[in-house]
């Protein structure tokens, strides 16, 4: 049975369920000679905060197709010093990933001992069939997709949608993301939080929180 603690445990889709979108975006950087962080700036926006006008954060909040986002990170790309070749949304959105299947399997068995399993992903409405076609969404009893609630993160109203949407407090929730930004917003939103860096110490530390709480 879940403890009286931690009632629901909470995971990001991105670099916790799949392999780091930061991968790709590396790959991308070394064909343009930056930084992996400097390129990730320019297609992704601050990690930090959510802007008004960045292309990817508005996609991710469902304002805007996918088809124009390359068209519009332009300007951000040439103030960046970044001659973009047009294909970078396309490498990135493809699909090109891999399960972290420990996760899953752990997903499964936390459901069989009583903890109630959420799925919390910024995410694009036309990326959702990608998504479905890799994982079933039947393991989740609650998915908060950014794109279809119109917020995203680290903004604190999505953190709060997916409490309510949970049942419980925010003090009950154990969330897990390897963004470091995402994970200080669900902090502010009072979650217990593990800030994924590697996998399998992700896992150790879910089962030494859950054991102690």
């Amino acid at each position: 049975m879940a403890s009286k603690a931690v009632s629901s445990v909470v995971f990001d889709f991105g670099g916790v369920l799949i392999t780091p979108i930061t991968t790709l975006i590396d790959e991308i950087a070394k064909r343009h000679g930056v930084s992996m962080v400097h390129m990730l700036e320019v297609l992704m926006g601050p990690r930090a905060f959510s802007t008004p006008d960045h292309p990817w954060h508005r996609c991710e909040r469902g304002e805007i197709p996918m088809t124009s986002m390359q068209y519009d990170v332009e300007p951000y790309a040439e103030r960046a010093g970044v001659k973009l070749r047009g294909d970078e949304y396309e490498r990135l959105l493809r699909g090109d990933f891999e399960m972290h299947d420990e996760v899953i399997d752990r997903i499964s068995s936390l459901r069989a001992e009583g903890y109630t399993i959420g799925l919390l992903t910024n995410s694009f409405k036309e990326f959702r069939d990608i998504i479905e076609s890799r994982i079933d969404f039947a393991l989740f009893d609650v998915v908060v997709d950014s794109s279809e609630v119109g917020c995203r993160k680290p903004e604190p109203e999505i953190y709060e949608l997916t409490t309510q949407r949970l049942g419980g407090d925010a003090s009950s929730v154990l969330y897990i993301d390897d963004f470091l930004a995402n994970v200080e917003g669900a902090d502010r939103a009072g979650w217990s939080t593990i800030h994924l860096t590697d996998v399998t110490s992700a896992l150790v530390e879910l089962d030494r929180r859950l054991l102690v709480s």
